[in-house]
């Protein structure tokens, strides 16, 4: 007879992948993937039209291209719409790019670094990493109209290009049999998936606050982010 525990933990990762497939996060991810891919081929189309009409041009009014010339041609047709179409996507920004992002690019640079982290964590921070992306989705727009010399958007930008990455940073540099240890009553995965909570009732606080105009209660609340452990103290860090 199977191990019913066994059983019932292959079907937990299972879940967890329909889930990682299934999330607003990596849904919006494939799409700019896809969109990604459909601009890559437009431009590849364009390279290959311009070779095309360049040795058009070159055979018409300079000199024959012969057979060799049309066999260059389509040769260098092919390497150019080859080369633009498996051109790699851009890297998720880092952050220290985050860091130095103009305020209302800030949020989706943060949900794209987000989105490069989420394999490498448990299936709660997953999901919490999900709720943080509509956070992120729904900020933006409103720090368009915030003044970035503002306090507040100071606030806005640690929160986002500072803590958040230090918060999770912390937690992959743990070697993974120590993420699960308890120690004082909590461990690593708990220890980020309370972070990464607290992150996600700030991006609402934020956004609450920047639609009631309260830019001096957001700039000036005392918040514990120093985020990481809600008062559990330094010796806890992941």
């Amino acid at each position: 007879m199977p191990d019913s525990r066994a059983t019932v933990d292959r079907a937990e990762e299972i879940l967890n992948r329909v889930r990682a497939r299934t999330s607003p996060q990596a849904i919006k991810a494939q799409k700019r993937k896809f969109l990604g891919f459909m601009r890559r081929l437009k431009y590849a189309f364009f390279a290959v039209l311009g070779i095309m009409l360049a040795a058009g041009l070159f055979g018409a009014f300079v000199s024959p291209l012969g057979i060799s010339g049309f066999f260059l041609t389509w040769v260098a047709m092919m390497i150019t719409g080859f080369a633009i179409l498996l051109w790699p996507s851009e890297p998720a920004p880092t952050p220290q790019a985050m860091a130095k992002a103009d305020l209302p690019l800030l949020p989706a640079q943060t949900e794209r670094w987000l989105e490069a982290q989420r394999p490498a964590l448990p299936a709660p921070a997953q999901r919490l990493t999900d709720d943080i992306g509509v956070q992120l989705a729904a900020i933006a727009p409103q720090l368009r109209e915030l003044d970035p010399l503002e306090p507040a958007a100071e606030e806005v930008r640690k929160l986002m290009a500072v803590e958040l990455p230090e918060l999770i940073d912390g937690y992959r540099k743990l070697p993974e049999n120590l993420r699960r240890e308890t120690r004082n009553g909590t461990s690593p995965d708990r220890q980020l998936v309370e972070g990464l909570k607290v992150v996600d009732e700030e991006l609402k606080r934020m956004s609450e606050q920047l639609a009631s105009g309260d830019l001096h209660k957001l700039a000036t609340q005392n918040r514990y982010l120093e985020l990481k452990y809600r008062g559990d103290g330094p010796d806890q860090t992941p």
